[in-house]
């Protein structure tokens, strides 16, 4: 029979792990719907507003696998949470990010646009929130206000709405600080988790704002005062870089009140932190302002992280926030933007970390959310969680984009899209 999926590559090597991929997404979309009552978040990041984005490209890709249904059903309850649920606003789990959903498949054609769902009225609601984060200083690309910015990208490739966007590049603006010679934001402390730091992380840090205003430029919006705050922030990250000589090339966050000139750990390498968010970062800033250098430091920090161990990484588990295949995602985004064979030889071996993860000899292979140690018992315990950023949701989301060799529209909401 015929495969029921598009193999990216045609030896045998590739369809073994193809078959594989396909398995084991399908496996995790049907788990997601046999648990769908039973998941208690409603959001995008880390609840059902992203299983239902997975189901989406699941539907879109492998249209004879019926979750066409599901996803509908789905749907149905996102619509119904948003009239009968107090939810906030933020794209992590409030309102913007489920909105995100239903935008992004109109925008991809699952949706029909002349359908009203009221996305106009919650645009409205979305831009208070806006103006809120900007009182507060919120604004990070996660929960933060670049990430209502991204829900208003999304929204501006069917709509062209300038005016939202518009008011968060002006807010972003009055939101740096001055350090030295340059216009930077910094990220707040928590408690006593951490201090207030200059980050440089995709989450919470700078590279995650500039990779955001880099591509609000690109739609023709407050492109000078956005290029006037790309090159001083940028510069002030690029002054960090490490000499030559480590494994990495940058720290994650450089504390506000220490000296600089301290040693530093060395960073890991995910999504969240590391050096690909600076990879990411850069490209997006040398399309918006047509900086050749830009790109070929992006290109040079991205293949000198190709050689990293996994052990070198810090990634301890295999999610798209901090693990194996957020990794595995953005060499597969590097591979489509470049077509270098490094990039796909590096996607496929955090592709495998991941699968090493998740391996599990009960009936559900590649299932399982979460296997630890415990140490007093000397045994590894599973759980299940169906979650975009640190759940088995996203792992799906990578998968189908390895296996579709589409650009994955999706991860807008992460950025990485390069």
């Amino acid at each position: 029979m015929a495969a029921m999926y598009p193999p990216v590559a045609t030896d045998n090597k590739y369809s073994v792990v193809n078959e594989l991929l396909a398995t084991r997404a399908d496996a995790i979309c049907r788990e997601a719907v046999k648990n769908w009552p039973s998941v208690k978040e409603i959001g995008l990041l880390g609840g059902k507003a992203g299983i239902a984005l997975l189901l989406a490209y699941q539907s879109k890709l492998f249209p004879r696998k019926s979750f066409a249904k599901s996803l509908s059903d789905c749907l149905d309850d996102l619509g119904e949470a948003l009239s009968n649920v107090e939810l906030g606003y933020n794209m992590s789990d409030g309102v913007a990010g489920i909105a995100f959903v239903f935008q992004h498949l109109r925008n991809i054609d699952i949706l029909d646009k002349g359908q009203d769902l009221n996305l106009s009225m919650l645009d409205e609601f979305i831009a208070r929130g806006a103006d809120r984060d900007f009182q507060t200083g919120n604004w990070d690309s996660l929960h933060g206000m670049a990430g209502l910015g991204i829900y208003f990208l999304e929204r501006n490739r069917e709509n062209r709405e300038k005016k939202h966007l518009e008011k968060i590049v002006d807010y972003l603006g009055e939101l740096r600080l001055s350090k030295g010679n340059h216009r930077v934001w910094k990220t707040p402390g928590y408690t006593s988790y951490n201090k207030d730091t200059y980050n440089f992380g995709m989450a919470h840090g700078m590279p995650g704002v500039l990779s955001f205003l880099a591509q609000v430029h690109l739609r023709g919006i407050r492109q000078n005062e956005i290029e006037g705050m790309i090159s001083s922030c940028l510069s002030f990250l690029l002054e960090k870089q490490y000499p030559d000589g480590r494994t990495d090339c940058f720290p994650m966050a450089i504390d506000v009140d220490a000296n600089e000139k301290q040693d530093r750990i060395q960073s890991r390498l995910g999504w969240c932190y590391g050096d690909l968010c600076m990879v990411n970062a850069l490209i997006h800033c040398s399309k918006a302002l047509h900086r050749p250098d830009w790109l070929a430091k992006a290109m040079k920090i991205a293949f000198k992280t190709i050689s990293r161990s996994l052990e070198q990484s810090d990634c301890n588990d295999p999610y798209f926030c901090h693990g194996t295949v957020g990794v595995a995602h953005q060499y597969h985004r590097l591979y489509q933007f470049t077509n270098h064979n490094s990039f796909l030889y590096a996607r496929d071996r955090w592709i495998g970390f991941t699968q090493n993860y998740l391996s599990n000899p009960g009936e559900f292979v590649g299932i399982t959310d979460s296997h630890y140690r415990v140490e007093e018992m000397e045994t590894i315990e599973f759980s299940q969680r169906f979650s975009l950023l640190e759940g088995m949701t996203g792992i799906a989301l990578v998968y189908l984009s390895v296996l579709s060799g589409i650009k994955p529209d999706w991860d807008i909401i992460f950025l990485t899209n390069v």
